[in-house]
Order: structure tokens, then sequence, then C-alpha cells
């Protein structure tokens, strides 16, 4: 479900974010829930949906909490955990 999400969101026939997401966003919250996922960061489509609403994505938080679930994917993955 996540997978497709984000793949709908990477896609340019999706609504993606609307002004009260974008400005009401945990970045932070937001990148760790993308790293646990295991796939590569998407804080430049976030940015570009919300750059149509004059908001840009916190790009510095979105990424340190992406590096915190990444890592937690990669333990999960190494120690065959699953992804839960």
């Amino acid at each position: 479900m996540r997978h497709a999400l984000l793949l709908c969101l990477a896609l340019a026939g999706c609504a993606g974010m609307n002004r009260e997401q974008c400005a009401a966003a945990n970045w932070t919250q937001l990148g760790e829930r993308d790293g646990l996922t295991g796939t590569r960061p998407w804080v430049e489509q976030y940015d570009y949906q919300c750059s149509r609403h004059n908001l840009r994505a916190a790009e510095k938080d979105y990424m340190d909490g992406w590096w915190v679930g990444y890592a937690e994917f990669v333990r999960r993955a190494d120690s065959h955990e699953g992804p839960n």
C-alpha cells in the first residue's frame, strides 16, 4: 500500500498534497515513514507538490527522519524481522 501511494505521488496525474497538508506536515515523521519503506527519499516530489501552494517541504527535517526510518528498515532486513 505504501509503495502504491508513493508511486501515485510521483506520477503527474495524482493530486498530491494540498495546501493544508503541506502547511501542517510533520516533515520528520513523513521522512521516517518513507524511510521505513526502504525506498529512496521523496522530498523532491513533496517539495514540488507544496511549491504549487507557495510552500516548501522542510528538506532537512524530512531527511533527518528519512535516515532514522531507513536505518530501521536496514536493521529489520538484516535481522529478518520483516516490515512491521
